[in-house]
């Protein structure tokens, strides 16, 4: 009696374990919710803290991007097969970055070889995009003149994207409120999906830009985006896919990303830019002294500072002179 006891209590337990690993295996299956997605990177966020970033960037762009504009942006007429051509056209090139990373705090320096409008020319590209929490301005070098302009909010996102590092925000900085990357909008679909052998949560949202999806990996690995997509009018606008590696201190870090671009015409979806990206350094949890995300003002530089009107009316512009600080 007692032996039979014993199988019983050891076949009760076998059935308990089996059901309670089959429960928690459906539950690591199963779609995250919004909630868990965001805590997850709080904390991501919150260990990571400032950082600072080195990346290269290789580019492939159709000559389009630059035949439809002048100098002064407005569009300049293009026949049929004018637009053909430069579709399918290309042209390569190449840039650097170097970033420091403290949210709200940010610096970002790009520069390379880049086409100018028209093709033209190839021109030295050097910007500068910098805010310190209080204010945010803009710095380029073009023709060995430098131009500054000092914006009135501490973050300009509309600067901040224009240096092509949107996709470092969703890869780094996740739900970060200056970062334009929250989740609003966005609801978990009812299946898993598989991105590079992970099992993803899909995020979906709909808005007047078209439909934005996001492929959240489990909460295992933090939680990292590993593909983010726009659709417009069922057709495909622009993708991120990003790569990571595991750091034992840091977690999942990007190693690379790439970006891709498309326009539609004439019943055909055009692949007119792809980029990819390499983080050649990344460093977590550093001190960045303040002092660093302050624009500094050389002398000879052309400076529009929105900050302040003009008394004799229009934005205030001048040329920093020697003695300024």
């Amino acid at each position: 009696m007692d032996r039979c006891c014993l199988i019983l209590l050891i076949l009760s337990q076998l059935i308990f374990c089996m059901g309670t690993c089959s429960t928690t295996h459906a539950a690591e299956t199963a779609p995250l919710t919004i909630k868990e997605i965001n805590q997850t990177w709080q904390h991501r966020r919150e260990r990571l803290q400032a950082m600072r970033v080195e990346l290269s960037q290789e580019t492939t762009s159709s000559k389009l991007r630059y035949m439809k504009s002048n100098i002064d942006d407005e569009d300049v007429p293009l026949t049929a097969e004018e637009t053909r051509r430069y579709l399918q056209e290309q042209i390569e090139y190449n840039t650097q970055y170097s970033l420091l990373l403290d949210s709200p705090r940010y610096r970002f320096r790009s520069w390379g070889r880049h086409p100018y409008l028209q093709l033209k020319e190839m021109y030295n590209h050097d910007m500068t995009v910098t805010t310190d929490g209080q204010t945010a301005a803009l710095s380029y070098q073009f023709r060995e003149t430098t131009n500054i302009t000092i914006y009135k909010e501490p973050v300009e996102p509309r600067i901040l994207n224009c240096i092509d590092l949107s996709p470092l925000y969703w890869s780094l900085l996740a739900g970060d409120p200056c970062t334009e990357t929250s989740l609003d909008g966005f609801s978990p679909q009812n299946q898993i999906k598989q991105i590079q052998g992970i099992d993803c949560t899909v995020l979906e949202k709909t808005d007047k830009s078209g439909v934005s999806r996001l492929w959240v990996a489990p909460r295992d690995q933090e939680c990292v985006v590993m593909q983010y997509e726009r659709i417009k009018s069922g057709r495909k606008c622009f993708t991120y896919q990003f790569q990571y590696s595991n750091n034992m201190q840091s977690g999942p870090l990007p190693t690379t990303w790439e970006v891709k671009q498309y326009q539609f015409y004439e019943n055909q979806n055009y692949l007119t830019y792809a980029s990819k990206f390499k983080v050649d350094s990344i460093q977590s949890n550093v001190t960045i002294p303040i002092e660093q995300f302050k624009m500094k003002l050389p002398p000879g530089a052309h400076v529009s500072d929105l900050r302040r009107p003009n008394p004799q009316g229009g934005e205030l512009n001048y040329i920093v002179q020697e003695d300024s600080e």
